[in-house]
């Protein structure tokens, strides 16, 4: 069991079994991540900032690592839409 806990206005706390990305335990746990392209990392609108764990995430793939080249995205940043999280996770929404 672990934790990905989002943090927005409020905090959002999600405990998990098996691996999942941190778009799918954003709805679980009510955070409200935006994802116009509907997690098929085309569009960047699921950014997030990962404040802790982020060895707890699977590498970066191609088709993120170009969406956040081109958003000249932070080194902590990910799409959650294509970061999968199997251990604990927090992250800035």
């Amino acid at each position: 069991m672990f934790k990905i806990t989002f943090q927005t206005k409020a905090t959002h706390e999600v405990e998990l079994e098996q691996e999942t990305t941190l778009l799918s335990a954003a709805a679980k746990g009510g955070a409200g991540l935006n994802h116009r392209c509907g997690g098929h990392a085309r569009c960047g609108t699921c950014k997030v900032t990962v404040l802790e764990g982020a060895e707890n995430l699977s590498e970066m793939g191609a088709a993120e690592s170009r969406i956040l080249k081109v958003l000249k995205a932070a080194p902590e940043e990910r799409l959650s839409c294509q970061a999968w999280a199997k251990g604990d996770v927090c992250c800035k929404v």
